[in-house]
């Protein structure tokens, strides 16, 4: 066979494998743009768990280890607000005096008001500073996107130096963060987590490099 023949005959099969490798190219560009997108999406829902679970410990002095009792309070339960009534401005040898001090004076007084959960904790100024791209939903707020699973979710009370620490978790696999997407052979390994909290440190932060 003469090198024309050859020629002939590679013509089409380097074609076939251009395309192949073109296919191959742009399918790993959209499943990255997808998977950054879904990636932040479930980070800003974490974040908004976060926020629930501390106002949660404020009233309850725990974390909950449960979406039952985190919602339950999202929905049904009220947290505490004091309010400042006076100013504090009293000065004894050149130094304002302290706010108990001046309760006990009467110069200012506390008052404390009760207002609904969902109310407090999702202001319009929290709902302002987030990310939204992805609106907030208090119905599937525990529930992982593109899934009918709820966020892993656990608490508990750890030893750290002789001292007992308050500690929650809240995850997702990547398996389940990119359901419904071709995800094998690409950069992530989906048994690992994307999760905010620690149940081994006293950690309030996310894994996603806050």
């Amino acid at each position: 066979m003469n090198a024309k023949k050859i020629t002939l005959i590679l013509i089409p099969v380097n074609i076939i494998l251009a395309f192949f490798v073109y296919n191959s190219i742009s399918s790993e560009v959209e499943f990255n743009k997808i998977a950054k997108e879904r990636i932040a999406e479930n980070v800003q829902k974490l974040k908004d768990l976060r926020t629930l679970q501390i106002a949660f410990k404020r009233e309850n002095e725990a974390f909950a280890d449960n979406f039952n009792s985190l919602m339950n309070f999202l929905q049904n339960d009220s947290t505490r607000i004091v309010k400042m009534e006076g100013v504090n401005d009293t000065l004894i040898d050149g130094e304002e005096i302290s706010d108990e001090l001046a309760l006990k004076l009467g110069l200012i007084k506390r008052d404390t008001i009760y207002v609904s959960a969902m109310e407090s904790i999702f202001d319009e100024n929290y709902i302002n500073s987030r990310d939204n791209n992805y609106p907030f939903d208090i119905n599937s707020l525990n529930i992982i996107p593109f899934t009918n699973k709820q966020y892993n979710i656990d608490a508990n009370v750890i030893e750290k130096g002789k001292v007992s620490v308050q500690v929650f978790e809240i995850s997702a696999t990547y398996k389940d963060i990119f359901n419904g997407l071709d995800a094998e052979n690409k950069k992530y390994d989906l048994n690992s987590l994307l999760k905010v909290g620690s149940m081994t440190e006293a950690s309030l932060n996310g894994n996603w490099g806050e």
